[in-house]
């Protein structure tokens, strides 16, 4: 399942409170500008993804939220991103840490979100006000979306061409994007594998030992110890 296409107009936002969540995508948008307050800005954003996975909230079509925040690409100490990650991890970054830190070791690891509502022009939009760590010995759900990375300095062409147009947009008028060399014209998609067919056994399958019941949740990820953290 793909990050949903910002310009959608049938989407009704996440409530506000706090969910388990994990990391599903991270795009490098490039430098982008932006003005405020008269004061034109250019920065290296990037896009930071969480699918929700509370079983009790999902979309109207029964899919997960997937909720989004952009950062400026900065490891400075006052930095957005810096703090959000700080928050998320329950300790600061040494100087060490932070000076070999790569972002993309956050794909898939799982927090607890806090969601805002805020109203603009008549509309409700979710955003994201910070992250946690889960608590000690808590796993959260395995999730149903896979992991999308793009990076403008080793771009995937594929995931490329299956992000919403409007983040198309974004990310090909970045100073990155436009230095790339022998861009595709056209990017095709690969087709979906087709099942090898099953072919009946010749003689009845011997009787499988006694399985335990699954756990109600996936113990895919580990919860976020001090000693242990990912990042």
């Amino acid at each position: 399942m793909l990050i949903p296409d910002s310009t959608q107009t049938d989407y009704t936002p996440i409530e506000a409170g706090t969910y388990p969540a994990k990391c599903v995508g991270l795009i490098d948008l490039g430098t982008q500008t932006s003005t405020y307050e008269g004061e034109a800005k250019a920065a290296h954003k990037v896009l930071v993804s969480f699918e929700i996975l509370d079983p009790e909230t999902r979309r109207n079509d029964g899919t997960p939220f997937v909720v989004s925040k952009r950062f400026t690409l900065s490891k400075h100490e006052k930095s957005a991103l810096r703090g959000f990650l700080q928050g998320w991890r329950g300790r600061d970054f040494t100087a060490e840490e932070i000076r070999r830190f790569d972002l993309a070791v956050v794909l898939g690891q799982p927090c607890f979100l806090s969601v805002v509502n805020t109203g603009k022009d008549g509309k409700t939009y979710a955003n994201i006000a910070s992250a946690s760590k889960l608590p000690r010995g808590m796993a959260a759900p395995a999730g149903e979306l896979p992991l999308q990375h793009f990076d403008l300095s080793a771009p995937d062409w594929e995931l490329f061409a299956q992000l919403g147009s409007r983040l198309q947009q974004q990310i090909s008028e970045s100073p990155q994007y436009q230095a790339i060399p022998n861009k595709p014209r056209s990017i095709a998609l690969a087709p979906a594998p087709t099942p090898a067919p099953v072919t009946p056994p010749m003689a009845p399958p011997a009787p499988a030992a006694a399985q335990p019941a699954p756990p109600a949740y996936s113990t895919e990820f580990a919860p976020f110890d001090d000693d242990g953290i990912p990042f």
